[in-house]
């Protein structure tokens, strides 16, 4: 099956802070708990921002290049049966290319126009 060569990862505002200090993601507290870092395709990525960061002031949203962490990725089935990509190891800061600081309108996200699914 063809899998998106690039896939997402949300990150609160002192997560990005983190992330940019140390130079590799171990993850959020959610992603410690599953034993995994979760990640979403471009077309899962608006729920995945709606759902668990509406009460956010504003995120970051990583483009990240699977192919840099493929060893270590894997899809399973998650929210509604679909398979969202999962990374069971550290997020490192050169698998990831573009990123947007974003902010939700009443509880919702819109994506940036430039974000499209690959």
């Amino acid at each position: 099956m063809k899998r998106d060569r690039y896939i997402y990862k949300v990150l609160t505002k002192g997560q990005w802070s983190q992330f940019q200090r140390d130079g590799v993601f171990k993850g959020s507290p959610v992603d410690f708990a599953d034993g995994y870092i979760h990640l979403s395709c471009a077309s899962q990525l608006k729920v995945t921002l709606d759902k668990y960061y509406a009460d956010q002031t504003d995120v970051t949203i990583l483009q990240v290049d699977a192919t840099k962490i493929n060893a270590e990725l894997k899809y399973e089935v998650s929210r509604g049966g679909a398979e969202f990509p999962h990374l069971f190891a550290d997020l490192p800061m050169t698998a990831i290319g573009q990123l947007w600081l974003v902010s939700p309108e009443n509880e919702a996200y819109t994506l940036p126009s430039d974000l499209h699914p690959n």
